[in-house]
């Protein structure tokens, strides 16, 4: 009897520490989101901190100085300028000159001058160190107050008015923009898994992945919350990384990150050194940042492709963003040339519950 009476201690015993244990796993947490909102974060204190000198000129005075730059009497540009923006087009296409003859600054932009565009010249920006150089980058992060923040996207975008809003809110434009190629792309989805404590848990999984359809906007034209998706069953495009919460704010490790959008903004979204961080609100979304190295020939390219238009209608001088980007680029030297390809960015995020649904090839691996 007490030979079965201690065999009966030992397996209830034994029960109850798995079921402890079975408990405890249980108490880990998912969160899922869809990205909701995305764009370069073109904004730190305020116009007057971060452009001391100014935005860029606007669409009419940039086209009176390519007019003048092309040699246009004064009574000429006064001319033009009597109907524009409409008068102006065929004039700036095709200012571009090579061997004397005209060919398109959007595809050629050495082919005109450098503007000399004016860029940032404040001292915070959202982002990362992400060479762990606390002397290069010259910015500090106005939320974590990380030091040696590594931005130049923003260096070079961020005197530009098109591109720029108070801090925390979103540019007209660029909002149009993003609701315009939302619904034409995948969604980019972010997935939290094995959270003990949503405040401070040290140990978490973050997955960033695509799903296989675009968001679907409310009344809003916000993307609908707590719907689901099915995640793309493509292994470029599914990124794992470790992550850390710490009164309510994630941050990721460095990860390689690949995400399919769309032309007209993003063809593709690569990051090299990328890192994440999110606030976790209590309403269940999330707000924050994805940063890292971006090529910056494909960043200059959507914007190309509107040529013209977006320099007589959005105050943009093209060539200028270029050689601005081409100056500001900080990492990925080519071999060859010696230039920097990819520059120093990060993109301002916020995101709403979702659910993912895994592939049966991806569940089934899992």
């Amino acid at each position: 009897m007490t030979s079965l009476t201690t065999k009966m201690g030992v397996f209830s015993a034994a029960a109850m520490f798995g079921l402890m244990a079975a408990s405890t796993a249980q108490a880990a947490e998912t969160k899922s989101f869809v990205i909701s909102w995305f764009y370069p974060s073109v904004s730190a204190q305020g116009n007057e901190k971060d452009c001391p000198k100014g935005n860029n000129p606007d669409a009419a005075t940039n086209v009176i100085r390519i007019l003048k730059e092309q040699g246009k009497s004064p009574a000429e540009v006064e001319k033009l300028m009597e109907d524009f923006p409409h008068s102006i087009y065929k004039e700036i296409a095709m200012r571009g000159r090579i061997d004397g003859k005209p060919v398109s600054p959007y595809v050629n932009p050495t082919s005109v001058p450098d503007p000399n565009l004016l860029l940032v010249e404040g001292k915070q920006a959202l982002g990362f160190n992400l060479d762990g150089d606390e002397k290069t980058g010259g910015f500090t992060d106005p939320t974590s107050g990380e030091k040696g923040v590594d931005n130049q996207l923003f260096r070079a975008y961020g005197c530009t008015g098109v591109m720029r809003a108070e801090p925390n809110a979103r540019p007209t434009w660029t909002t149009i923009q993003w609701q315009t190629v939302q619904l034409q792309m995948p969604a980019w989805l972010i997935e939290v898994s094995g959270i003990d404590d949503m405040k401070n848990d040290a140990d978490v999984e973050v997955r960033v992945v695509q799903a296989t359809r675009p968001v679907i906007l409310d009344a809003n034209s916000e993307p609908q919350a707590d719907m689901t998706f099915v995640e793309d069953n493509n292994p470029v495009t599914k990124s794992k990384v470790h992550g850390s919460i710490k009164n309510g704010v994630l941050t990721t490790d460095a990860f390689t990150l690949a995400l399919n959008g769309h032309r007209w903004a993003w063809s593709e979204l690569r990051l090299n050194k990328a890192r994440v961080r999110l606030t976790l609100g209590d309403d269940g979304k999330a707000k924050g940042i994805i940063a890292g190295y971006h090529k910056w020939m494909p960043l200059y390219l959507p914007q190309a492709e509107g040529g013209a238009g977006y320099e007589g209608m959005l105050s943009m001088d093209l060539p200028g963003m270029y050689y601005a980007f081409r100056k500001l680029a900080d990492a990925e030297p080519d071999p060859k040339t010696g230039l920097n390809t990819a520059i120093s960015t990060a993109f301002s995020i916020e995101a709403v519950p979702a659910f993912i649904q895994r592939d049966a090839q991806t569940a089934a691996a899992k």
